[in-house]
């Protein structure tokens, strides 16, 4: 593990990624370059033990936390889906299978991916205090299972002449759907990236700030929507959840204090609801967008009431997809999800 000297995490706006997947991942979560100081600390062999049951302690923290236990229903109407736009990409390439959904399951390979992470480790030379950031993540494998309960049927094979000697078959499909009840497989394959300091005090090390969220693209950042932010509703406010952070917004590339006394973390008492407001993508409205909190998804528009919650630390995952997604039988699981830690009180 290599270790190389940082800013003090007070003054830091992102994160270094180390050899779990290099530079890439420093990119994405940092999203520009730090200049180190000179010096740096060396953590002795019991630092790094400490560290590392830290991080084993409070995985659940981490960890994505999006996958269903079974396949739940999604409204069919879906953005980008209506019946006008339907009938013109069944007329206009009938050479693509179509479907409509009404459920969808998120399945992820646990036994295959494990929460991986690095850490670099350094000194505040004007406040004399000893921290160390976390770099975390995962590449996770899985399916995105869909129910369809409609079908574009494969009619023909139609034969195409590119070049002289050279025959291409394609299949031909109908102009219109005919009712099934099917499941439908995509590949999910995608990484997710987090990160926190810890502070050691008193010999002890502890978690002392986490990142304002944590980030998963399928199948990689360049392919998968991006997300610019979102509000967040609540009953007396209205939080804006930034991609970078700027001094008035929360963002999700900063990091923010987990201490009862200096608490920074979106915190909302369990008489509080969170809603999803807008959100600024460039896919614009052509896409879904889904909640997952304490275990439970949720429609974009529904509110999510606190009252049955426990108190504690909690992530809000707000889910992006493109809607072609839902109705293009073949392809893989395309999506961006922002993972934002919620403190219940």
């Amino acid at each position: 593990m290599s270790l190389c000297s940082l800013r003090s995490a007070r003054r830091r706006l992102g994160l270094l990624a180390g050899p779990a997947l290099g530079i890439a991942l420093a990119a994405l979560f940092c999203g520009c370059g730090t200049t180190p100081p000179e010096s740096f600390w060396e953590p002795t062999k019991d630092d790094s033990a400490a560290i590392g049951a830290i991080i084993e302690a409070n995985k659940a923290y981490f960890k994505m936390s999006v996958a269903e236990v079974a396949m739940t229903y999604c409204d069919s109407a879906l953005p980008g889906s209506t019946a006008t736009i339907f009938r013109k990409e069944l007329r206009g390439n009938p050479f693509k299978p179509r479907m409509r959904v009404d459920g969808f399951q998120h399945v992820f390979l646990a036994d295959s991916y494990d929460l991986k992470y690095t850490f670099i480790a350094n000194i505040d030379s004007t406040e004399t205090e000893t921290t160390c950031t976390v770099t975390l993540a995962e590449t996770i494998p899985g399916l995105f299972k869909m129910h369809a309960y409609a079908h574009s049927d494969s009619l023909r094979e139609s034969l195409f002449f590119p070049s002289p000697g050279e025959t291409l078959r394609l299949p031909f499909y109908d102009t219109v759907m005919t009712t099934v009840d099917t499941v439908v497989d995509k590949r999910l394959d995608g990484i997710s990236s987090d990160g926190c300091v810890l502070k050691k005090e008193g010999g002890q090390w502890r978690l002392w700030k986490m990142s304002g969220g944590n980030r998963f693209y399928a199948p990689g950042p360049e392919d998968a929507p991006y997300i610019l932010y979102y509000w967040l509703l609540s009953r007396d406010r209205t939080d804006t959840i930034w991609l970078r952070p700027d001094t008035t917004h929360y963002g999700i590339q900063r990091f923010f204090s987990v201490d009862t006394n200096n608490l920074q973390l979106l915190s909302f008492d369990r008489s509080n609801f969170l809603k999803l407001s807008t959100i600024l993508t460039n896919l614009g409205t052509d896409a879904a967008n889904y909640l997952y909190f304490d275990g439970k998804r949720f429609e974009a528009s529904d509110t999510i009431k606190l009252d049955s919650v426990s108190p504690g630390i909690h992530r809000l995952y707000v889910e992006h997809i493109p809607a072609a997604l839902f109705w293009e039988v073949k392809g893989k699981y395309t999506a961006t999800i922002w993972g934002i830690p919620i403190m219940v009180k």
